[in-house]
């Protein structure tokens, strides 16, 4: 079974991590992140977990001014500038493949994170996210490519 057979040029090439997207509205932002979305805006997708993950974050808040600012910019600037790549079929076949494999070595890895990268690997995606050391017995069980653009 090839899982990897249907790319489409005209699907985003980066799946952006929530530490990309959270990067975004720190004061502090890396000049790198900022640069890169800048760069590659319009090639760049958010998964649904990722979506999850913000949205958990602002229902925990309490109500105020930094929970406006923050559904503002879920609203505003991640939905509208990013498509949601969803947990497919596809996805799940790959994800527990990967879980699997990733077991038979003796490096089992967290569902989360093995979720992100079976989105990115059914959508032919580079996942780009600062917590590379995350993904590094699933790079050893599939082909999942990684960018740190906080480098």
């Amino acid at each position: 079974m090839n899982e990897y057979n249907d790319y489409n040029e005209d699907e985003p090439h980066y799946l952006l991590d929530s530490n990309i997207v959270s990067e975004l509205i720190k004061r502090d932002a890396n000049f790198n992140v900022i640069q890169k979305i800048a760069e590659h805006n319009s090639d760049c997708a958010i998964c649904s977990p990722t979506l999850h993950e913000l949205l958990y974050g602002y229902e925990k808040m309490a109500d105020g001014a930094k929970k406006n600012f923050l559904g503002n910019y879920i609203n505003d600037d991640v939905l509208e500038n990013f498509r949601v790549k969803s947990y497919s079929e596809k996805s799940s076949r790959i994800h527990a493949k990967i879980r699997a494999d990733a077991e038979r070595i003796g490096k089992p890895v967290p569902f989360s994170d093995s979720m992100i990268a079976a989105i990115a690997l059914a959508n032919h995606m580079v996942l780009v996210t600062r917590n590379t050391k995350h993904f590094e017995a699933i790079q050893k069980v599939s082909g999942l490519e990684i960018e740190n653009w906080f480098e």
